[in-house]
């Protein structure tokens, strides 16, 4: 009997530890499958930002007669916040302005976690206008021209 008994606890605790030991590499694969799924997320999300903010700044620069009304520094301290405002020739004007880590259309949040936004304007030819744009861990130029 005794024998039975001992038989008993060993193939049950081969049995706990066996199912432990496939518990944790199960998680252990499940936990890589999601950080790599998480850092997808993160780029697609960067790219949405991105291509809002592209939107409506093609939005905006196609319209006939827009000019551009001021653009400069947010905060003289912080070179990486920049703001831009563009004038329509009926006196409206529509503001694009890094606050903190977001970027805004007048008072529409487009973008977040965005760490630098710079503007270049260039009055040469055409009117254009460069913009950078630091979202994450990418960085996106792009000029348009008015």
């Amino acid at each position: 009997m005794k024998s039975n008994k001992n038989s008993l606890i060993v193939n049950l605790s081969i049995y706990v530890i066996v199912f432990a030991i496939t518990v944790c590499v199960i998680a252990c694969i499940m936990s890589y499958f999601y950080k790599n799924i998480e850092k997808m997320n993160l780029s697609l999300k960067v790219s949405s930002d991105y291509s809002k903010l592209n939107l409506y700044f093609l939005k905006t620069t196609k319209l006939d007669n827009i000019t551009v009304n001021d653009y400069g520094l947010v905060d003289n301290e912080d070179n990486s916040s920049y703001y831009i405002t563009f004038a329509k020739s009926d006196g409206t004007t529509n503001t694009f302005v890094k606050i903190g880590d977001m970027i805004y259309f007048d008072k529409i949040k487009i973008c977040e976690n965005v760490e630098e936004f710079k503007i270049i304007v260039d009055k040469t030819e055409r009117e254009s206008v460069s913009v950078e744009a630091k979202i994450g861990e990418k960085t996106f130029k792009t000029q348009y021209v008015l």
